[in-house]
């Protein structure tokens, strides 16, 4: 299975506008950002950045732990410049992981309908990572 098709699965499992499939790259310290679909897969795929002042993926990597956004302008976990930017009202990310190693971390914005994330949205992406960790690596 391709990245990139990972990340249509996982945005027709949550409904999402956007959805991105992030490696974790130099130990750790930063992310690449392998495939994403939808409204802002342009943007978003492609680009590396430290994981430190990456936003929301890299707090995933940093913590380890799935965070789910309800209000993204108040979020410290967020990129406030890019939340602004793409209009983010709600996401998800994941970790994922593979052989006990943290390897990347599925992330989704927003969602179709307007609608926010829900913890049952945020448990789908959860079990779905646990099943691909070994296929997210470059």
């Amino acid at each position: 299975m391709t990245l990139s098709q990972i990340a249509e699965q996982v945005q027709e499992l949550v409904n999402a506008e956007t959805a991105v499939v992030a490696v974790a790259e130099a130990g750790g310290d930063a992310i690449f950002y392998a495939a994403a679909v939808g409204k802002h897969a342009a943007f978003i795929q492609g680009k590396r950045s430290p994981t430190a002042t990456s936003g929301l993926c890299g707090a995933v990597l940093a913590s380890g732990q799935a965070a789910l956004v309800y209000q993204p302008q108040t979020d410290v976990r967020i990129r406030q410049d890019l939340a602004e930017q793409l209009g983010i009202t709600t996401a998800i990310a994941v970790p994922v992981q593979h052989d006990g190693a943290l390897v990347g971390a599925l992330m989704v914005l927003n969602r179709c309908d307007g609608e926010a994330f829900t913890p049952a949205d945020e448990q789908a992406l959860v079990e779905y990572a646990g099943a691909i960790g070994g296929a997210i690596r470059l």
